[in-house]
């Protein structure tokens, strides 16, 4: 008999109701149509960019609350933390449309939360994944890494998530990720987003 621990960041998995997923795509054409770029802000080596407007960011964060609210109590639960009453804040909201060769280097988000919503996931990346050969992260895959490298592998410090149409992940802003380019002449749609505390001062740091 035996036992054993986890320790690290909280990484929340959820599905997200079609008529979100829909909503934000229409709405997404709409704003790539507007040309409305959001590169500049961004670490994504992607020329499609895309910031929402406002009217859309409170139609979302008002529809995303019930998930916000279950990624607290994961996160709390996860690092044994007493419930406390957190106001998350809104910081912005924008799509993201990666084509081939597109990819997102390691890097972190601004906010307390962040999180990606995955709205269109072509098949053809499935059979790109399944035909790689090599070690390394496969084509299309949503890298997490978190801690040193360990080798021999004494710690599991990277995690590779296959991305899949209306699947969500909620994370701290500052776990490293990055995405892995892909050669299939197709395009994926994700949303981002990230998340402020707003009553930090009323907090123990731990909290967040």
């Amino acid at each position: 008999m035996y036992n054993w621990y986890h320790f690290g960041p909280y990484l929340h998995e959820c599905v997200l109701p079609s008529s979100i997923i829909d909503t934000l795509s229409i709405e997404g054409m709409r704003v790539k149509d507007k040309n409305n770029t959001y590169n500049h802000e961004l670490a994504g080596h992607l020329k499609n960019q895309y910031l929402y407007p406002i009217e859309v960011q409170e139609w979302f964060y008002t529809a995303f609350t019930p998930n916000l609210k279950e990624f607290r109590e994961g996160h709390c639960k996860y690092h044994g933390l007493e419930q406390l009453d957190v106001d998350l804040q809104p910081v912005d909201l924008w799509v993201n449309y990666m084509k081939s060769g597109d990819y997102n280097p390691p890097h972190t988000h601004g906010g307390d939360y962040s999180f990606v919503i995955f709205l269109d996931v072509p098949k053809e990346l499935e059979k790109e994944m399944n035909e790689f050969e090599g070690t390394a992260s496969k084509p299309g895959h949503l890298l997490f890494k978190y801690g040193q490298t360990a080798d021999p592998n004494w710690a599991t410090t990277e995690l590779p998530l296959v991305p899949k149409t209306g699947m969500c992940y909620i994370f701290p802003a500052l776990l490293e990720h990055s995405v892995i380019p892909f050669k299939s002449n197709v395009t994926r749609v994700s949303v981002s987003g990230n998340i402020q505390i707003a009553n930090k001062r009323d907090l123990p740091r731990k909290y967040f």
